[in-house]
Parts: C-alpha cells; structure tokens; sequence
C-alpha cells in the first residue's frame, strides 16, 4: 500500500530581487499636460499678431458649421441624400460668393454715385459759407445759447468791430477757430502730400493682401468644417481623461455663448441694414444704401458700432429737414428698442447674453490692444472666457456645498456679470 503523502500548504518560492526598478522621471509624469499646455500657450503668445486670421477662420468655421450638418444629414421623403461636407462647404462659399456678388452688382454703384453726390454737396456746402451766412448761423447760435441761460458768447471779427460790450462766462471766438482749424489742416495736406501720392500703389498692395487673406481664412475655414471631429478630437485629447467631463461642460457653454454672440450677431446685423435701408426711404433720407450698409457693417461691433452709425444718418438727415432727423433719430431708437427686447432674446438667447459692462470692458481692452480688429474679435473671445468663469462658478458652489453641508442654498447663485 502506497503511502500517500500530504501536500505542503505553502509552496517554497526562491527568494528574488523583489525591489522596484526605477524609470527615469517616473516622478514627472504628472506634469506631462501642464507642460503641454505652457509650451501651447507660449506659442500663442509669441505668435500673437498673426492669429487673427485664424481666430476669423474659426468664427466662419463656426458660423458655416450648422448649415454643412444639416446638408449631411438631409433627408426627403425619408430618403437621405446626405451631401458630402466637402461637397456641402463648396456649395455654402458659391452661394455666398454669389450673393455677395450680386449685393456687389446692385449697390457698388449705387454708393458710388451716393459718394459722388455727398462730394458735389459737401463741396456745394462749403462754398456757400460766405462771411454773410456764418453770421447769420453765428445770429441764430448765439440766441439759442441766450435762451437757454448757457454761460457762453460767440465772437466774430463783426462783432469785435461793433465793439460789443463784454460779458461774463466762456467766449468762443469764432474767428480763431476758424483760422487755427485751417492752419492744421493745411499743415496735415503739406505733410501727407507725398504719401497721397503713393496712394495708388499702396492700394494695389493692400488689395491683393485682403484678396490673399481672405482667401486664406476661407481655406482654412473650409478645413475645419470639412473635418470637426479631428481638431475637436484633437483638443479634447489635450486633457487627461478625468477631466473630459468638464472638458464637455466648458465645450457646452461655449457653443451656448458663441450661438449668440457670432451666429446671432451676423443675423441681427443683417436685420439691422434691412430695417435702416427700408427707414431711410420712407423718411426720404439721401445715400440709403451706402447709409444702411454703414449700419450693418458697424454692427458687428456691439454697442459702439450702433451708437457711431447712427451718428452719420442724423447728420445726413438733419441736412434735409429738422423732422426729418428727427424721424431718423426715432427710427432707429425703434430699432434698437426691437433689437434689445425682441430679436436679442430670439436669436441670440437668454443664456448667451453677456452683461454690457462686460462688453464694453472687452470692447475697450480689445480696441486698446488690436485696434479695430481687437474690437471685432473682443466680445467672442469675452464669451469663451465666460464659458469658463461659468463652469468654475459653478463647481465651486457644488463643492462649497458638498464641504459645508445642507447649510448652503439649493440652487447655485447666478453668475454676477452674466445679464
């Protein structure tokens, strides 16, 4: 009988080298996307004053972006016939190209015999301004100021030799103001003569800069729309993967606030030119195209861009008749009024508004920076910094809450400097 033995419990294994085996800058590994993000964001500092092209391809990419979805997606009769994005983005530039050809047909000449006709009356204005007739505009001002109880005289070279008795309060000698304003811009023609006469060239080249740029933005536009998962993909992957949940919240709001301020504002200022051209003809105000396309153009600019058109329009209107600017100057309060309360919460959104305070800061610190290219850019990219304040306000109140318990309230504050 064979004997059968018992199986040890344990298995004797031979004692190894069990110490860890280091990797070098294992302990670094953790700032691999912090220093991803500083290398990115020094590129973009430095490479800061050719970005606005890029900036203006993305704003198109994101302007164009939902009509080249919605030809993917088409569908009649529940049958697709999902057209290709690149098919779609060909067709979106040839219409659009086509209709700013057309608009280009019909008004260019219109403005251009508008600017023509401005000339021939400015010039018309100017020499009408004899001595006789200042004085009478002088007459007229002057009784105006004294009615009104203003502190202030106007002098003419008549008035000084009629020996007019001296008075109290500010004195605007008219005579000086005249001279001094024609002495300046005698000297700004005498220094400017020689760079007006390098006009033509310098037109030339920034003609075929604009063509090229455009073309340029368009093109890369075209990219982006033709593939958006890619650089979404792209972006997104810039984050470790604990963080792509806030990565879709931040994504969210920023298409929230974009919605408004890029899509909705070319709308509203589409709107806003239509609306002007159809109150300059009623009213009879001269240059309603060049005017109305003034409007529109400058309303791309919130708040600044509308008050500045606006103050072109009164001045051409008042040359026809006080009720005339005066029924210009209502016309477009009107407009502002059915824009502010109207198509504002219509197009753009109520969770898209951004405080006017905040967009005149923007406004401001992009005007100071850029220029007039600062201006257009400052309210998208206000929103996109908004974005971000949103989704930190609000974790913040969610862990707030979360370490302090039920003593704070339910619903998270709204956002002061959200409108």
């Amino acid at each position: 009988m064979v004997e059968c033995q018992p199986k040890p419990l344990h298995t004797v294994i031979p004692m190894t080298d069990q110490s860890p085996r280091l990797t070098p800058w294992r302990d670094y590994r953790k700032y691999a996307f912090p220093l991803l993000w500083a290398f990115i964001l020094a590129a973009l500092f430095l490479l800061r004053e050719i970005l606005a092209p890029f900036i203006g391809a993305l704003l198109i990419a994101y302007l164009l972006a939902p009509l080249v979805a919605r030809l993917n997606r088409l569908t009649l009769k529940e049958r697709s016939l999902a057209v290709p994005r690149w098919v779609g983005v060909l067709l979106i530039y040839a219409v659009l190209g086509l209709s700013i050809w057309g608009y280009g047909m019909v008004a260019v000449p219109k403005i251009g015999a508008e600017f023509g006709k401005l000339a021939k009356e400015g010039e018309k204005l100017f020499m009408s301004l004899t001595p006789e007739k200042i004085e009478e505009y002088v007459e007229k001002a002057r009784t105006w100021l004294e009615e009104s109880g203003l502190p202030v005289h106007i002098v003419t070279p008549v008035m000084e030799e009629n020996g007019g008795e001296p008075r109290p309060g500010f004195v605007l000698n008219l005579d000086e103001v005249i001279h001094q304003s024609v002495h300046e811009l005698t000297d700004t023609l005498r220094s400017n003569f020689f760079a007006f006469l390098t006009l033509g060239p310098r037109f030339a080249v920034k003609t075929f800069q604009f063509i090229l740029m455009t073309f340029l933005i368009l093109m890369v536009a075209a990219f982006l729309m033709t593939n958006p998962q890619k650089p979404l993909g792209l972006m997104r992957s810039l984050f470790p993967k604990r963080l792509h949940e806030g990565y879709t919240e931040v994504a969210r709001e920023i298409d929230i606030g974009l919605s408004g301020v890029v899509r909705g504002q070319v709308l509203i200022c589409l709107v806003n030119g239509v609306l002007t051209f159809i109150g300059m003809i009623i009213l009879g105000v001269k240059f309603p195209v060049m005017l109305s396309t003034l409007a529109a153009v400058m309303s791309l600019i919130p708040i600044f861009g509308s008050i500045l058109s606006s103050i072109p329009i009164v001045i051409v209107a008042l040359t026809t008749g006080f009720m005339t600017g005066l029924g210009a100057l209502l016309w477009i309060i009107g407009i502002h009024l059915v824009e502010a309360n109207l198509l504002n919460p219509k197009i753009m959104g109520e969770s898209a508004k951004i405080h006017p305070a905040l967009v005149v800061f923007a406004l401001v610190a992009g005007e100071h920076f850029y220029g007039i290219v600062g201006a257009l850019f400052a309210v998208p990219i206000a929103s996109v910094g908004l974005a971000f304040f949103k989704v930190i306000h609000r974790r913040a109140i969610m862990w707030n809450k979360e370490t302090h318990g039920k003593d704070e309230p339910e619903e998270p504050a709204k956002s002061p400097i959200q409108d």
